[in-house]
């Protein structure tokens, strides 16, 4: 298996790498792209299926884009996992084999997601279809329930699917729905983002989410600034607010798995100024604050500074900076400016931090947390900062916080060598 949810075939001494292919399947597949030593392909036909897989969750799982192994021996699709970082680290990152790399599993693997994004078009016949885009394509999958999806996004689902919706005439729509495990006052919030058709059906439409159950706020993405900070959750002692369009860890449990982690990794080093870069609204940082220990946090989604401000307020925190600005600005800003960080905590985007491991290496913290979503990514800014022994690797996690799909979260911890 390749990360990609690619499975790999050789046949008279080539290799061919085939979406949705799993160990053990046997096939017939149509070349795609042939790039001479290798090639990309597709499968046509099955003509054995694979004893890993067993009966799907789903009953969209053949064609839904969303979840690349539903149905796939959850133990293997672990291990897959575990793999995967395991190859990136020493393949891409020329990191120490020796490294064991455990992964946490997932306490549910279906009806794990807080936070789907859904898209809807509503036909000139009147039929209405609701759902997610077919696998390697634009085309609309409509569906009746998402088997990961959180039982509150299930049921808003059931209620659209239900609204009378003739004589209106036909557009499209996202809507980001985002479940909100703790409030007294409702369990989602919707964004709405406009597509392409008539207007006044898309407004009348949003109107018309308010009115069902569940639904504590619904709003176009133009008017963000006029929803409401609702409490998102509670955990290690912190309150963590939330607005809609606000990005939050999909997997509620895991993340706090990961923020128990990082909070014991910080009792064990004690440091006293911690930079969270790409801070968020203070997801794992706010749990750090101690009331002598120093938080900075930098982020560029100001609505997100926002909220992690309002956050160190509601909870009380005084020693705690939350920004807004560049990463990689704001390392170089630090590093010149002779601000000292003895740990910094890392969450990027699915892209990596390439850019700032110079300015990070500059800072020199005497440890740093890197927390991925994409373990190529990773292996690739680890090998950056453990070049020439300056970093040492000490520990490495994988967590499965996206079961039935071929995504991995990593956590991994270093340490700067003595005498650097």
């Amino acid at each position: 298996m390749a990360y990609g949810a690619k499975g790999i075939a050789r046949h008279e001494g080539k290799v061919y790498f085939i979406p949705d292919a799993v160990i053990g399947d046997e096939i017939e597949a149509a070349i795609v792209q042939d790039n001479d030593r290798y090639a990309d392909a597709e499968i046509v036909n099955f003509i054995k299926p694979s004893s890993l897989r067993g009966p799907p969750a789903c009953e969209y799982a053949a064609s839904c884009g969303g979840c690349q192994w539903m149905g796939i021996d959850y133990q293997q699709q672990l291990e897959w996992k575990r793999s995967f970082v395991t190859s990136a680290l020493t393949r891409i990152g020329k990191l120490e084999s020796s490294i064991d790399i455990p992964i946490i599993a997932a306490p549910a693997v279906t009806g794990y997601r807080n936070r789907i994004l859904l898209r809807l078009h509503l036909h000139p016949d009147g039929t209405l279809h609701l759902g997610y885009f077919r696998r390697q394509s634009r085309d609309l999958v409509p569906i009746k329930q998402c088997a990961i999806a959180a039982p509150a996004i299930n049921k808003l689902i059931t209620a659209i699917r239900s609204l009378p919706l003739q004589g209106y005439k036909p557009f499209t729509v996202r809507l980001e729905v985002q479940e909100i495990p703790q409030t007294e006052t409702g369990h989602l919030l919707v964004t709405v983002y406009p597509g392409e058709g008539h207007r006044e059906s898309m407004n009348t439409f949003t109107n018309d989410l308010k009115t069902l159950s569940g639904v504590h706020w619904v709003g176009p993405v133009f008017d963000l600034k006029n929803a409401p900070t609702v409490l998102f959750e509670t955990d290690l002692d912190r309150k963590f607010l939330t607005k809609a369009a606000q990005f939050q860890q999909v997997n509620l449990e895991l993340n706090r798995t990961l923020r128990r982690m990082i909070f014991e990794h910080v009792e064990a080093f004690k440091p006293q100024r911690i930079l969270d870069v790409f801070c968020g609204s203070g997801n794992l940082s706010l749990p750090l604050a101690n009331g002598t220990r120093y938080i900075e946090g930098v982020e560029a989604n100001k609505d997100a500074i926002s909220v992690a401000k309002q956050n160190a307020e509601l909870n009380k925190i005084s020693n705690a900076t939350y920004l807004a600005g560049d990463a990689e600005k704001h390392l170089w800003n630090v590093s010149r400016s002779g601000e000292s960080f003895d740990m910094v905590l890392l969450d990027p985007p699915r892209q990596g931090f390439h850019k700032g491991m110079v300015p990070l290496k500059n800072l020199a913290p005497r440890t740093i947390v890197y927390v991925s979503c994409d373990p190529t990514t990773l292996a690739r800014d680890l090998a950056f900062l453990c070049r020439d022994d300056e970093y040492k690797l000490t520990k490495v996690v994988a967590l499965d916080f996206f079961p039935n799909t071929y995504h991995v979260e990593t956590v991994a911890f270093l340490e700067r060598s003595s005498g650097q």
